[in-house]
Formats: C-alpha cells, sequence, structure tokens
C-alpha cells in the first residue's frame, strides 16, 4: 500500500491511497463468496449459482463489498503512515477500481487534523483576579431574603404604594381613546419593584392608597411584541382595590427549624448559612474567573480554522442544552423550524477554538492527568453539601463515570489556577451579591 499527503485549505488534507492489486482481487473473492453462499435467485439452488449469473444480478453489491473492506482495511493503517492528528471520519472518494483487470485500487481521503498553535505568553493576558470574602453582613442579609421567602403578605388600610408592596388593581387601556386587546383587566397583581410593566405604569400609580381611581399616561416601548401598539401614546384608567405588605417572620426557633437546623439555635443557623453561601461565593469566583480567562484566550488567539468535527460536536452539545431548558420550561418538542447549526453555530466554532487552545495549554502546562490534590478538592467541594461527606466521596470513587468526571473538572481547576498566576497583574474586588446574583 501506498499514501500520499497534500496540504488543502485550512485544517484539511488529502490522503491518496493506493491498494496493490494482489489485495484487490483478494477482496473481491472474499465478496464474491460470501454472495455467492447466500444469494437467492429463482430457478437455482442456493450455493450453486453460475459465477456469470451471481455477477449479473448482485455485481454492484459485490463491488460495494470489496471497495468498503479495502477501505477499512487501508484507511487506519494509511492515517498512521500519515502521521496527521486526524478529527473525525474522513470523506472517502474512490478515484480508480476496477476488479476485472488486475489493476491497483486507488481512493482519496480527506481528513482535517487538530491545528497546532503556538502558544502565546499568558502574562500578555493582564487580567484583573476576582476576589470577595463572605461578611457577617452577607450573613445577615441571607437571612433577610429567607425570611421575605417565609413572609406572608397581608393587605392593610391606609397604606400607600411604594416599593416592596404588592396591589391589586383593575386598569383599562386605550391608544387614540379605543379600547386595544389585551389592555384590561381586573384584580391584577403586581409586586412593585420586581413586577415586570411598560416604562411609566408602576411608577405613576406609586403614592397612591387603595381605593382610588385615576388615570396615567403611558408610552409603549419601540420593541413592544405587539405590533399594533409599537411606540404608541397611551393612557390607563386605574383602580386601586388593595394594597399589601409583608408581614416578616421572627427569627425564633420556629423559624430556624424550618431549614433543617434541629436545635433551633441562632449560632448553628448562622453557622450552617456561612458554610452553604462560602461554597456558593467560591463557585462563583472560580466561574467568574475562569469565564473571563477563556474569553481572554479566544481574543489572544483570534480567528483560526478548527475541524468541522469539534463543531458540530459544539452545536450538539449546546442543542443538547437547549432541549433541556426548554423542557424545563413545559415544551414536550421543539418546533419544526427549529436549526441548531443555523442557532449554535457561531457559538459553537467559538467554544471549538477555545477547547481547541485549551487542550494544547494543558499539555504545555503539564496537566495531563489529574493532580490528586486537585482531585480531592473537587471531591470534598461536592461532599461537603451532604450530612455524610465520607460515604459520598467513597461513592463517587467507585463509579468509573463519575470519578472520571471530577478527574476532568481537577484538570480544569488546576489549568485555571496555573494560567491566573501568571495572567493576572491585579485583583478586582466585588461583593456576595455582585458574584452570587442575590437580591
Amino acid at each position: 500500500m501506498q499514501v500520499s499527503t497534500e496540504k488543502k485549505e485550512g485544517v484539511k488534507h488529502l490522503l491518496t491511497v493506493t491498494v496493490p492489486a494482489e489485495d484487490v482481487k483478494k477482496a473481491y473473492e472474499v465478496s464474491f463468496r460470501k454472495y455467492a453462499k447466500n444469494a437467492k435467485i429463482d430457478g437455482f439452488r442456493k450455493g450453486h449459482i453460475p459465477t456469470k449469473v451471481l455477477e449479473q444480478q448482485f455485481g454492484g453489491q459485490i463491488y460495494s463489498d470489496a471497495y468498503d473492506s479495502l477501505v477499512n482495511q487501508t484507511l487506519g493503517q494509511a492515517i498512521e503512515e500519515s502521521k496527521l492528528a486526524v478529527v473525525g471520519y474522513p470523506k472517502i472518494e474512490v478515484k480508480s477500481a476496477t476488479f476485472k483487470q488486475d489493476e491497483d485500487f486507488v481512493y482519496e481521503a480527506t481528513v482535517e487534523v487538530t491545528p497546532k498553535l503556538e502558544i502565546k505568553p499568558f502574562e500578555d493576558l493582564k487580567l484583573k483576579k476576582i476576589v470577595s470574602e463572605l461578611s457577617d453582613a452577607d450573613v445577615d442579609n441571607m437571612i433577610e431574603t429567607l425570611r421575605k421567602q417565609q413572609g406572608k403578605w397581608q393587605v392593610k388600610d391606609g397604606a400607600v404604594v411604594a416599593k416592596d408592596t404588592r396591589i391589586s388593581i383593575n386598569f383599562t387601556g386605550r391608544c387614540d381613546g379605543v379600547e386595544f386587546e389585551g389592555g384590561k383587566a381586573e384584580n391584577f397583581d403586581i409586586t412593585v419593584g420586581q413586577t415586570q410593566m411598560i416604562p411609566g405604569f408602576v411608577e405613576q400609580i406609586e403614592g397612591h392608597k387603595a381605593g382610588e381611581s385615576f388615570t396615567i399616561q403611558v408610552k409603549f416601548p419601540e420593541e413592544y411584541h405587539a405590533e399594533n401598539l409599537k411606540g404608541k401614546d397611551a393612557e390607563f384608567d386605574i383602580v386601586v382595590n388593595s394594597v399589601s405588605e409583608l408581614a416578616l417572620p421572627e427569627v425564633n426557633e420556629d423559624f430556624i427549624k424550618l431549614f433543617g437546623v434541629k436545635d433551633g439555635s441562632i449560632d448553628t443557623f448562622k453557622a450552617d448559612l456561612r458554610k452553604n453561601m462560602q461554597r456558593e461565593l467560591d463557585r462563583a469566583i472560580y466561574t467568574q474567573n475562569r469565564a473571563q480567562l477563556f474569553d481572554a484566550l479566544v481574543a489572544q488567539y483570534g480567528d483560526f480554522d478548527v475541524p468541522e468535527a469539534y463543531v458540530q460536536s459544539e452545536v450538539s452539545r449546546l442543542a443538547k442544552n437547549f432541549e433541556m431548558q426548554m423542557r424545563a420550561y413545559g415544551m414536550k418538542k421543539l418546533p419544526e423550524s427549529f436549526k441548531q447549526d443555523e442557532m449554535f453555530k457561531e457559538e459553537a466554532v467559538k467554544d471549538a477554538r477555545l477547547g481547541t487552545i485549551v487542550r494544547q495549554i494543558i499539555v504545555e502546562l503539564g496537566c495531563t492527568k489529574p493532580s490528586d490534590s486537585y482531585v480531592d478538592a473537587q471531591l470534598n467541594q461536592i461532599a461537603s453539601a451532604y450530612e455524610d461527606p465520607a460515604e459520598v466521596i467513597a461513592q463517587i470513587r467507585k463509579d468509573k463515570n463519575q470519578l472520571e468526571n471530577v478527574e476532568n473538572a481537577a484538570i480544569e481547576a488546576e489549568v485555571v489556577d496555573k494560567l491566573l498566576a501568571k495572567a493576572c497583574d491585579g485583583e478586582q474586588k466585588k461583593a456576595f451579591n455582585e458574584l452570587v446574583g442575590r437580591r
């Protein structure tokens, strides 16, 4: 067998494979015997069909099976001889094939290879490492958040519509003096400061009390979903039915026990909260530092060709995640108009480039195998959310797939740490609420 290699555009290479006539003849004979043994033709006994008749009936399939057999037998060896880091399955095109003249079998394999990048100085990224500290005030704010979650809305006579009150209203909307579809409702609930309405709607209700009737003037946004209302001036007649305030529970033993603190102690409660919040904060710090690092790497290396196999793999991953999100929102089936290649291609190319960069950096940093310390750190982080961490760690170590996921996360964490140590020339301090997204 002979193999020649030709560089094509981007990450593509063309392998031309020539299989000697002797091997071609053997492949044809094997394929022919298979059909001679199993073929059925009326008027002939199975296994006793004349060669000429067999070739007339099944010649195409015999040749095709022989072609496939030759490619399958030689492709792996051809790729190995080319010394190319091939990604995905090649595109095969037969160039010369005949089984009647003892000729060589020639085919071309268009392959894609992993691009080789020159590692750029990490110090050029000049990032600011995100840092944060959990304070007592953060814990106290979390307790207030939990109180609000357990609070009860109570109608308050004489209360004024203000931020963090809940109101029940009737409204009727008009454009150019004419009521429009969807512009009328009764006993409509709004939590001031949280419920999204058109600009100026809620603001003009603030300061009023239950029982008051009045008219407000608003303007629909240019990007409003209803075509007939985009950018239109409108007025709404408003009736405030009631104003409710959130009655918060006391932080006592009964309240604390709602969150699994058996002894009802405020000290135990705060200690548990701090532990959980610290774990959440650590994860958020890592996630945001990783995100800014990866974005900087993509920008540093710029555009370069990546194998289509990488891109399609990322498209499939993104589409699967999207489908899972839609199912979580109750959508049982994606619309037929959904085209994952169009929707995710740009993001998939970016992710494929990032994956290529990171894989080469992993080799550069000598992090191809997970460090025990980072594996232990990942396991401890996962297990810390459970009552019996030791049991959880033991279960993960017994499960090959779970342990592999942990090891991959450990490699990533070590690479991120090593890169940040070189890529950062300062720190950026952020509060718990900025990183974790609490309100």
